[in-house]
């Protein structure tokens, strides 16, 4: 097993060689001699020792697919199956779509010698049964984004072939099943007569400056503006401004296009999913649980298709001696790749939010818009395939390739069967629940009006031309010039070699001769900044883009880095350069508990400061983020007595987020015994103060899954992620990587209690978690998860789960008002569910223990209250009932 493991890791850097692409077959003599469009890398080997058994193709492919011939392929394809698939040119579209009009469907454009740009228009291959019988609205709707990084080819190598695949099923055999190791799932008939893919060819620039066949040097994970297109989608809540999102002509296209294509239907996608790649790892593949799922129902789809995805690649991969045993990988070889690392044989695949799996977080991603309702509202999946850009990242190995292309048909293959009969899921909450409603509700109403058109004309656009980082000067017009301009985006070209450039190593700043600003002195001020991610790829062209551009004098400051040309065309615009839409919202933490079930009800503390008996047959009473929503100063101390006596009855009592303070006033723990500070994200590891796994607790019932990935942190091994903070308007660094005792990209709520206070006051520990008192400091650990008795009840805490939503920072198109994890959502269900006690002392009563007048036992009954008891009893016992039966269900 060694010798074949290091013999597959033999293609590391520099291994293989270059070599020429086969082309696709573009006639039938081809397509007969290579026995299909697209050859598999392990087409000619398929079936020897090794190989992969679902290689397709009689030859093998030798060089990752080419832009021209990848098109050339696609519409022979067309030709050959023209009822199942058709290659759509969006920029063709402009003439018949009128929202198109104005956009340019297609690429930035790779800079070239003569600082020009080769533009390409934006392409996606539709593949569905035109002769279905069931209308076009009615079908599924899928979309895969393929290879958004031009860098990482893995979804691309694997999405066109598994178009090719579905489309050659569908006309030659229709009954196949796309789940082929299993030989199960829906056939490709039926899954071409219910759905509509769309397979995107997402970026055209970077895919462009890999094409050896044209004399390209390597790929680039940008387009030719120089932007992570991968960034630049809109997301609710926290968006990065450096970003810029809608500022790409990417973005604007396809999202144009998919929303169109939403909106023809009338109703969302049901899939989707952004399929990506990466250097080394544990697992040859992770799938990312995309955004955040806005009900307990999309959670379970999410999780399931995940599932499904990760049950797929235990058996289409195992074929490979790079593939480990799921139940003892990964291995114990050591594999280094530049600047990344892992363990050989590998894990098949891994599954869980982006921080958990690949350990940072980011905004603006395509697979999140399309979970998002700004988007498609489909259940989206991305995934991270590895060694799918081994620097110079053009090396083309066949057994790593052929990896990729099973690999990546796996996830489209297993979404496609996972959601072709989406369920809606029992409701998590069976037992009698009630919530105190946020007090601090966060609303942004909607414009009232549009603002009027502006009267004006935009500037004329201009092109600047800069010699060796001298700068250059030009002039923006006001009302005063007959000008209005709502918007200005600057667009860089520098001098390059094959799309490549050094310049781009320097910054590129645009500024503002003025003193418009307090405090602003006269002088040159900076404006607008082209934000450089990495220089690894030394891309040729920039862009920046600003709104509402004051009159005056501006210039590309000078810099002393470049040498060569710089080609600077300005664009204004009458409208903004960057949308920020502002766009309305009316959310609060508390929203989340109003989807849990029929038994979960709002009860104010007002109410039950009002009302002794307002919680009467609750078994849980929940507090998110205020330990006393709306009770004033000089009820507090009755608040808690209240609480104390709902849980001293027999009650639960649920705290998150800072509701934890509520430990201090119930006398549970002291004041000091609470630590509250921030966090990357908000996260428990799930294991007690020896460090060993609590997955077995009751509290971890549904944890435990297959396939799901633990993220490290602190010293733990089984960190999860609990909620996304972005979502909820919580800043997330541009850079990537949590680092939280240094810098300042950690910004989520969390807080948590100390051990040995939790200990002393019987707590038991589910989860423990770090919190980030002060910056540039250690991070203390303690308990984020548990519970500890209290009288005859008990509380349970989750120290970063729901926190209250900030409008603190930039969110121009809205906030979310809860943002769970697929971990959050289940923990919130185990503290609401799992062995659901009664507000009643025991489940049988003695004539003692009935309810009286008086204050004694000879007392006569209050036959009132005795009724209001017995009721209390049987719905304990239908609960206890249901709780046991969840139970030995999830078991």
């Amino acid at each position: 097993m060694l010798l074949a493991v290091l013999s597959a890791l033999a293609f590391l850097p520099g291994a293989t060689p270059r070599a020429r692409a086969i082309p696709a077959a573009t006639n039938d003599a081809a397509y007969k001699l290579y026995g299909r469009v697209f050859p598999d890398p392990q087409g000619c080997t398929k079936g020897t020792p090794g190989s992969s058994p679902w290689a397709k193709g009689n030859v093998c492919a030798t060089q990752f697919l080419q832009w021209d011939e990848t098109l050339t392929g696609l519409r022979y394809l067309q030709g050959k199956y023209p009822r199942f698939g058709h290659l759509e040119n969006l920029h063709d579209l402009k003439a018949t779509v009128p929202e198109f009009a104005k956009l340019d469907m297609q690429s930035a454009g790779l800079p070239q010698a003569d600082e020009s740009r080769a533009r390409r228009d934006l392409y996606a291959f539709v593949v569905t049964d035109d002769q279905s019988p069931v209308p076009l609205a009615e079908r599924h709707r899928y979309a895969f984004s393929l290879s958004i990084h031009g860098i990482e080819r893995a979804g691309l190598e694997g999405g066109v072939r598994a178009a090719e695949d579905l489309i050659t099923w569908a006309a030659t055999a229709p009954n196949t099943h796309i789940l082929e190791p299993t030989n199960s799932g829906p056939t490709a008939g039926e899954v071409l007569r219910n759905s509509v893919i769309y397979f995107v060819l997402s970026n055209p620039d970077g895919w462009g400056r890999g094409e050896i066949s044209k004399g390209g040097v390597y790929f680039q994970r940008y387009n030719g503006n120089g932007a992570d297109v991968n960034r630049d989608f809109p997301g609710v809540g926290f968006a990065n401004p450096v970003y810029t999102p809608e500022s790409e002509p990417e973005e604007q296209g396809y999202a144009a296009y998919l929303r169109h294509e939403r909106d023809v239907a009338g109703r969302p996608f049901t899939g989707g999913g952004d399929l990506h790649g990466m250097l080394a790892a544990d697992s040859f593949s992770f799938t990312l649980l995309s955004g955040t799922a806005e009900s307990w129902a999309e959670n379970t789809r999410v999780v399931d298709t995940a599932e499904a995805i990760y049950a797929d690649a235990i058996k289409r991969l195992s074929y490979s001696p790079l593939i480990g045993d799921p139940k003892k990988c990964p291995g114990n070889i050591p594999v280094f790749v530049v600047i990344s690392e892992g363990s050989a044989p590998m894990c098949p695949d891994q599954w869980g939010t982006v921080w958990d799996t690949i350990d940072y977080q980011t905004t603006g991603s395509f697979g999140d818009w399309m979970a998002s309702d700004l988007g498609l509202g489909a259940t989206a999946v991305d995934n991270e395939m590895a060694y799918s850009h081994v620097l110079p990242n053009d090396v083309f190995n066949p057994a790593i390739e052929q990896l990729h292309v099973d690999g990546n048909k796996g996830i489209i293959y297993a979404q496609l069967a996972a959601l072709s009969h989406p369920a809606e899921p029992a409701a998590p909450v069976s037992a009698s629940v009630a919530y105190a409603p946020s007090v601090q509700r966060k609303v942004r109403a909607a414009s009232a009006t549009a603002a009027a058109p502006n009267a004006l004309r935009a500037q004329a656009d201009l092109a600047v031309r800069e010699v060796a980082g001298q700068g250059a000067q030009f002039d923006v017009q006001g009302p005063q010039d007959g000008v209005a301009n709502g918007g200005l985006s600057a667009e860089f070209t520098f001098t390059n070699v094959d799309g490549i450039s050094p310049e781009t190593a320097s910054n590129v700043v645009l500024e503002r001769y003025g003193s418009d600003h307090p405090g602003e002195g006269e002088g040159w001020h900076e404006v607008g900044r082209w934000y450089r991610q990495e220089l690894t790829y030394f891309p040729a062209g920039a862009r920046i883009d600003i709104n509402e551009p004051l009159p005056g004098r501006y210039r590309l400051a000078p810099s002393g880095l470049r040498h060569g040309v710089t080609t600077m065309r300005v664009h204004f615009t009458p409208s903004k350069a960057v949308p920020q839409p502002n766009l309305p919202y009316n959310v609060a933490n508390t929203d989340v508990f109003a989807g849990l079930g029929a038994h979960v009800r709002a009860v104010t503390p007002a109410a039950i400061l009002a009302n002794p008996h307002a919680l009467d047959g609750v078994s849980i009473y929940a507090l998110a983020d205020d330990p006393a929503p709306g009770v004033a100063a000089k009820d507090g101390a009755a608040w808690f007595a209240a609480l104390k006596t709902f849980a001293s009855n027999g009650g639960t009592l649920v705290l998150t987020d800072h509701a934890l303070d509520a430990l201090v006033d119930l006398g549970v723990v002291p004041a000091s015994a609470l630590v509250k500070g921030v966090e990357y994200g908000g996260w428990i590891s799930l294991t007690d103060e020896k460090g060993a796994s609590t997955f077995g607790a009751p509290l971890a019932t549904g944890l435990d899954r297959a396939g799901a990935s633990n993220g490290s942190g602190a010293g733990f091994d089984r960190r999860r992620q609990t909620y996304d903070p972005g979502a909820v308007g919580y800043p997330i660094a541009a850079t990537p990587g949590p680092d939280c005792t240094s810098g300042d990209s950690c910004h989520a709520p969390q807080e948590m209690v100390n051990l040995d206070a939790w200990r002393k006051a019987g707590g038991s520990v589910v989860g423990q978690t770090a919190v980030v008192v002060k910056r540039n400091s250690s991070e203390p650990t303690g308990v984020a998860y548990g519970e500890v008795p209290l009288g005859r009840g008990r509380v349970r805490i989750a120290g970063g789960l729901l926190p209250t939503p900030t409008e603190a920072y930039n969110h121009p198109y809205g906030l979310e008002g809860y943002a769970l994890s697929w971990t959050g959502w289940q923990v919130l269900a185990n503290m609401l569910s799992i062995n659901a006690p009664t507000s009643v002392k025991a489940s049988v009563l003695s004539v003692d223990e009935l309810p009286r007048t008086g204050g004694d036992a000879s007392a006569p009954l209050d036959f009132a209250a005795v009724v209001i008891t017995l009721a209390a009893l049987v719905r304990f016992t239908r609960e206890r009932a249901n709780a046991r039966r969840r139970l030995h269900t999830l078991s």
